[in-house]
Parts: structure tokens; C-alpha cells; sequence
């Protein structure tokens, strides 16, 4: 039996990677230092401050405590944030 390919994910909220990108900046770090401070590289930052990707909630999580986000943009990023096992590759659905 074939495998049903996953749905697409709606796009992330208008000025998600705005907020991201000023919360990193405002830290005093760039995308690779983020990249190296979560584990991932600076392409994967880049690509989340553009809005192509939303984080996974570990992720949410790392990127949340590097950044040290306030209140409101820790709930902001923890509410984009999709399941680990959805960012798995090769899931299936």
C-alpha cells in the first residue's frame, strides 16, 4: 500500500521571522552562532527567518533559551512550533 504523501503545512504567521531575526540580532548573535549554539547551520536559521520552515518544538525550545526570548516571543515561537516526529525525514502520514 502506498503511503499518502503529508499534507502542507500553513504558513507561518506574518512577521515570525521578523521577530526571530530582531530576538537574534538584539542577542548579539549571528545566524552561524545560532546555527552552532542549537545544533544546526546557519542555512536551517536563515531558512526559519524567511518563513520556509517552522521549528520543531525541541527546537522551538533551543532557539528560545539561546535567544533567551521574553514572555511573549517564547509563546510566539512555541506556537508555530510542529511535532519532533513531523520533522523526521522520510515520515510518512
Amino acid at each position: 500500500m502506498a503511503s499518502t504523501p503529508p499534507a502542507p503545512r500553513p504558513p507561518l504567521p506574518v512577521g515570525f521571522g521578523t521577530l526571530l531575526r530582531t530576538a537574534r540580532i538584539n542577542a548579539g548573535m549571528s545566524a552561524r552562532a545560532l546555527g552552532r549554539a542549537v545544533g544546526r547551520s546557519h542555512p536551517w536559521v536563515t531558512d526559519l527567518e524567511a518563513g520556509m520552515r517552522p521549528p520543531s518544538v525541541s527546537m522551538a525550545d533551543r532557539v528560545s533559551r539561546a535567544l533567551r526570548l521574553d514572555p511573549w516571543a517564547d509563546a510566539v515561537m512555541r506556537a508555530v512550533a510542529v511535532d519532533d516526529a513531523e520533522m523526521r525525514p522520510g515520515r510518512t502520514v
